[in-house]
C-alpha cells in the first residue's frame, strides 16, 4: 500500500503499521484453517521484502534507515504472503518479492509513483510463468495443507523433499466445481472484512471500492446463471475479500474521485467473475486488478468529463 501525496514520515509509518495490524486477524484465521505453511510463507515474504527494500535503497543511494522506517516493505510482505499460492518454493517467493519491489515500486521511482500494484505484479509473474508448477489451492472442504507440519513445509519450500502427489485435487473454485455448501466458510474472509472496516472507519481506505467490487462480482455471477445464494457465497471464494479490502483500495493505483473509485471497483469485480467463469485461472484476481490499474487514467478522464458542466464541455469542444 502506498500513498499518492506522501505524508510526513511519522504519519506514513503510523498508517502502514495500522494496515499491518488490520491484516493480522485475517492472516491468523487463514493459518488456523490451512496450517503452518501460512506463517512460514509470511515469514519468508516479510524477510525478503525487508532485504530487497534495504538493498534497493542502498543501490539508489537513499538513506536505508529512513527508507525502511516507513514500513511499506512490511505491508508489501504481508500482502504478498497472502496473495501467493500456498507452498510455493522459496525461490518463487524471492522472485515475486524482487519483481514487486525492483520492477514495480523502485522501477517506477519509489513509494507513491507506481502505476501498478506491486504485490499483483509479483503474483502475476509467478502465475503466468510457473502456473503448472504450483500446487492446487487447498479448499475449505479439503484443506490438505493443514496436515503438513513446519518441517515438511520448509523442506518443500527449499525443494529438499520430493514434490507432493496431489493429482486428485483441482485448483478451481468450489462454486465452479459445484461444491456449494454454506457449512464450509472461508474463515479468513471474516478477519479481512473486520480489518478492512476498521481501516474504512479510520478513513485509511475508501469503502466504495470494495463495495463496488463485491457488488459487481455477485451481480455478474447471478447473470451467469447461479442462484442468489451461490452468488453471495462466491464472494467468500479465493482471495476476493482480501483483495477487495487490502489490494484494490491502494490509493496510488486507484482513481482519485468517488465515482472513479466506484467504476474502478466494479471493473475489478466484473473482470474477476469473467475470468472465473470463462478463463484458464480459477481466481484471476491479480489480472483483474492489474487491468483496472492500467485503466485508471482513462477512468479519471471519463469521470472528469461527465462531471464537467455542459457549457464547459461545449467551450472545450469549440476550442
Amino acid at each position: 500500500m502506498s500513498l499518492v501525496h506522501r505524508p510526513a514520515p511519522h504519519r506514513l509509518q503510523t498508517l502502514m503499521l495500522l494496515v499491518s495490524l488490520c491484516l493480522l486477524p485475517g492472516t491468523a484465521l487463514y493459518a488456523w484453517q490451512f496450517g503452518s505453511v501460512v506463517w512460514l510463507q509470511t515469514f519468508w515474504c516479510v524477510l525478503l521484502a525487508l532485504g530487497f527494500e534495504a538493498g534497493l535503497l542502498r543501490l539508489r543511494r537513499r538513506n536505508v534507515r529512513e527508507g525502511l522506517s516507513d514500513l511499506s516493505w512490511l505491508v508489501l510482505g504481508l500482502i504478498l504472503a497472502r496473495a501467493l499460492p500456498l507452498l510455493v518454493p522459496l525461490w518463487m517467493i524471492a522472485l515475486a518479492s524482487f519483481a514487486a519491489l525492483a520492477l514495480c515500486k523502485h522501477g517506477s521511482g519509489g513509494l507513491g509513483r507506481n502505476r501498478l500494484n506491486p504485490a499483483m505484479v509479483g503474483l502475476g509473474i509467478i502465475a503466468i510463468c510457473f502456473y503448472q508448477q504450483l500446487y492446487p489451492a487447498p479448499s475449505n472442504l479439503a484443506p490438505w495443507t493443514l496436515t503438513l507440519d513446519a518441517k515438511e513445509v520448509l523442506l518443500q519450500q527449499l525443494q529438499l523433499a520430493p514434490r507432493l502427489s496431489l493429482d486428485a485435487f483441482a485448483g478451481a473454485t468450489q462454486l465452479a466445481l459445484g461444491e456449494f455448501t454454506p457449512t464450509t466458510p472461508n474463515l479468513s474472509g471474516y478477519g479481512y472484512i473486520a480489518g478492512g472496516l476498521i481501516l474504512a472507519v479510520l478513513r485509511v481506505i475508501r469503502i466504495e471500492i470494495p463495495l463496488a467490487m463485491l457488488g459487481s462480482t455477485a451481480l455478474l455471477c447471478l447473470a451467469a446463471g447461479h442462484t442468489p445464494q451461490e452468488s453471495l457465497y462466491s464472494l467468500s471464494l479465493g482471495g476476493l475479500l482480501f483483495t477487495a479490502f487490502f489490494i484494490a483500495t491502494d490509493p496510488v493505483t486507484s482513481p482519485d474521485t468517488r465515482a472513479g473509485r466506484i467504476l474502478f471497483g466494479a471493473t475489478i469485480g466484473a473482470l474477476t467473475e469473467l475470468i472465473r467463469e470463462f478463463g484458464l485461472y480459477a481466481d484471476g484476481l491479480c489480472f483483474a486488478v492489474l487491468a483496472a490499474n492500467l485503466l485508471v487514467p482513462q477512468i479519471d478522464r471519463l469521470v472528469q468529463s461527465l462531471q464537467r458542466p455542459w457549457y464547459d464541455q461545449r467551450a472545450v469542444l469549440a476550442g
